[in-house]
């Protein structure tokens, strides 16, 4: 019984299609021939199914999800959305630190919804990938986490806070110290705006990057072993945006925020 319900939920598309769409709220069946695009003779054959299973019901013309099928359904989405955020950029997801990613926020990992492999040409390998940088353009907030360090940031976040954006960083003590010695007239430059705030993080960050604005999220990984190519997922959904500030604010509890330089006497 338990090998024939999972078969019933995964081994048909036509199934998991109508299940979702009964989720919603009860159709007809001329509804959900028009919605599904399908024939009747092809439908009532995996409605039949579904009704042999105790999944749906039909009452007053109508197929509806049974108590049964409304909880299973209900458990079913989640699953469905994570495998297709992996199937979809499968090579990326196989071969980088995915355990890196907080295990509270890797259980949501289904939240980044559709995502888009970016990086830069060839001629800017070393630089922001194109489009990400024309978003954050345009963005008028902007919190990223970091533990790698990108020469082309200090310029970048600079030009930002100048626009008027607010820009957050969280980055680890030895990009903040090569910062310091190396970019401190941008670092100043930085810190002397109302608008910019940077924090030193004192736990672990084992990811790469992760960069939220009002506009995209875009996740950076470590290849699994250590290896790191200036590459990112990109998602533009509202739960990838949430998904990316929680990932912000949960390096936050465990970071201080520095307001000025502080060099070493000699």
């Amino acid at each position: 019984m338990k090998l024939e319900l999972l078969g019933t939920l995964f081994l048909s598309d036509k199934r998991k299609d109508l299940l979702l769409l009964l989720m919603e709220e009860p159709r007809n069946i001329d509804d959900i021939k028009n919605i599904l695009n399908v024939t009747s003779s092809a439908i009532m054959t995996q409605i039949k199914i579904l009704i042999s299973q105790g999944l749906i019901i039909h009452e007053d013309d109508l197929y509806k999800l049974s108590d049964i099928g409304k909880v299973v359904v209900k458990k079913m989405r989640p699953l469905l959305n994570t495998l297709e955020v992996f199937s979809e950029n499968m090579d990326y997801w196989e071969n980088h630190n995915i355990s890196a990613i907080p295990v509270h926020l890797l259980d949501r990992i289904d939240d980044l919804g559709h995502c888009e492999f970016v990086e830069p040409d060839l001629d800017r390998m070393y630089e922001i990938p194109q489009k990400i940088e024309e978003k954050l353009t345009r963005s008028v907030h902007v919190m990223e986490v970091s533990s790698y360090f990108n020469p082309a940031y200090p310029s970048t976040y600079v030009e930002l806070i100048k626009k008027g954006t607010d820009v957050s960083l969280i980055i680890t003590k030895p990009v903040f110290e090569r910062l310091k010695k190396e970019y401190s007239a941008a670092l100043n430059e930085y810190l002397d705006r109302d608008n910019a705030k940077i924090f030193v993080c004192d736990c672990p960050i084992r990811l790469a990057s992760s960069l939220v604005t009002d506009h995209f999220m875009a996740l950076s990984l470590f290849y699994k072993n250590g290896i790191y190519h200036n590459h990112a997922m990109m998602s533009l959904e509202k739960t990838a945006l949430k998904w990316g500030e929680d990932l912000f604010l949960h390096y936050m509890k465990n970071s201080k925020e520095i307001k000025e330089i502080e060099f070493e006497k000699t």
